[in-house]
């Protein structure tokens, strides 16, 4: 049994420092900033330029929370610079999101990003909201992922403060300038603010890496024979359709397809990075499986909040993406750092990108 013990702390030793020197690799790696003006540079290279910028800004985000050392590099070397919250939201906002600015305060999810070059870039957005993912030391971080699994991400606090900034940025230099994105959590409360603002027909730019689809439902499904998941369906929607038909007329089963529409309307295309590997986010790929979301209530409704009482808000239902698949790692560690972030820094890895579309275009 000890030597069980003694083979398994030294293998997660030698993982972690593995880790350790593949990010530290990744940060020296800068990606080359390339202008409009740049006829020459294939889709393909733009795309993961653009992919590898994002998640620097995420990753500085991760290391200014654990005060690493030169945490500033991952976001100086690329002409970024690090904005104070303050200077973007008015005096009334602060005072009346005081208590929402002293959580984010705390827990640093967040950091607002200026590019400071005069050139403008193909690769990335003037304005840039970069959330970090969980950090398993933080009790804040384990209680919000709770809320991602009963789709109650919404009554955090980080919504709060996420939702008011990013509002701020649109209205002050236009949607068109404005990008999110985010890892794991930060990809799960990123997508929810985007997909409120692509109702509103302002279809906010988002980079997500690997989104959670770990909402109960999905979960349950996992753990269930497939035989028995028609039932379970069939179960789950009668329930909170009869709810919403005895609480108001207007079912929320109606209110989800209008939504789907909207959103399908206001052309909003995020950009979701999944490894198929990765447990957390790979339903996803089924998600986007089949182009028409007419005959599956489960594209467009997820029943699971409507059977409970408490307000819950879903942002992992919409009906388009651009979709990067990777399926880099064979060995059986590969596993287990599938939902690294450092994996999409890599120029080396391009994977498999799609224009997915659940309905077809209105």
């Amino acid at each position: 049994m000890a030597g069980v013990v003694i083979w398994g702390l030294t293998a997660w030793f030698l993982h972690s420092q593995y880790h350790k020197w593949r990010k530290a690799a990744a940060k020296e790696n800068v990606p080359r900033m390339i202008s409009n003006g740049n006829e020459w540079q294939d889709l393909e290279t733009t795309r993961i330029t653009k992919r590898r910028i994002y998640g620097r800004l995420v990753y500085g985000i991760y290391d200014r929370h654990n005060s690493k050392e030169r945490y500033q590099e991952w976001w100086t070397a690329m002409q970024y610079k690090l904005v104070p919250l303050a200077s973007v939201l008015s005096e009334y906002e602060q005072e009346k999101y005081k208590d929402a600015l002293r959580y984010e305060g705390r827990n640093e999810y967040f950091g607002v990003f200026q590019l400071t070059t005069n050139s403008p870039s193909t690769n990335a957005l003037k304005w840039v909201v970069a959330i970090r993912g969980t950090e398993l030391s933080k009790v804040e971080d384990l209680r919000n992922n709770f809320r991602i699994v009963f789709e109650s991400l919404n009554l955090s606090q980080l919504t709060t403060i996420l939702d008011v900034v990013v509002r701020r940025l649109v209205a002050q230099h236009g949607y068109q300038s404005v990008s999110v994105t985010g890892h794991s959590l930060g990809a799960a409360v990123g997508l929810l603010v985007c997909r409120r603002l692509a109702l509103e027909r302002c279809p906010v730019e988002g980079h997500f890496f690997n989104p959670p689809f770990a909402h109960m439902k999905s979960l349950v499904q996992r753990l269930i024979p497939r035989v028995l998941e028609p039932t379970s369906d069939s179960v789950c929607y009668g329930i909170a359709r009869l709810k919403s038909v005895l609480l108001d007329g207007d079912t929320a089963f109606q209110r989800a397809k209008r939504e789907f529409k909207t959103l399908a309307e206001a052309r909003w295309y995020p950009y979701l990075y999944v490894n198929e590997y990765d447990v957390l986010c790979n339903k996803y790929l089924k998600h986007f499986e089949h182009g028409s979301a007419d005959d599956d209530p489960e594209k467009y409704f997820s029943s699971f909040p409507h059977i409970i009482f408490w307000e819950t808000e879903s942002f992992h239902l919409f009906p388009f993406a651009y979709l990067n698949t990777i399926r880099r790692e064979r060995h059986i560690i590969g596993r287990f750092t599938a939902h690294k972030l450092r994996i999409w820094l890599r120029s080396d890895v391009p994977g498999r990108f799609q224009q997915v579309e659940l309905i077809q275009r209105p």
